[in-house]
């Protein structure tokens, strides 16, 4: 019931050209649901060492563009965009919007995530 709770959401989002953003509380609540990707597009580094959402997908924001194929299989799901703090996850989500996926960038990025989780 929660997923679809949040999938509702997500569709009325997919309406608003204005606002692509999703907040940390609305992306925690998608966590595990079989629709919804998580994608990080920080460097493997950060990607490494300083943490990740689970299950997510590492592909860094400046070879996103030449990468999409890889995201061809997630097509049908909605993405969630995130970087360390929200300005490199920003550009993902109109790379990823301008292709056609249903993409939200994720408000405060990682750190807000990990303040989320871990208060």
């Amino acid at each position: 019931m929660r997923s679809l709770f949040v999938l509702f959401l997500l569709f009325i989002c997919v309406g608003c050209e204005v606002d692509r953003n999703i907040s940390v509380e609305l992306a925690h609540q998608s966590l595990g649901d079989a629709d919804v990707l998580f994608l990080d597009v920080r460097t493997r580094q950060e990607f490494v060492n300083e943490g990740r959402i689970k299950n997510a997908l590492l592909i860094p924001v400046n070879v996103l563009e030449r990468r999409l194929t890889e995201l061809e299989q997630h097509r049908e799901k909605q993405i969630i965009v995130y970087c360390r703090s929200g300005r490199r996850s920003k550009i993902a989500t109109d790379i990823l919007i301008d292709n056609n996926f249903i993409a939200f960038n994720m408000d405060g990025g990682f750190l807000a995530w990990k303040e989320y989780s871990h208060p």
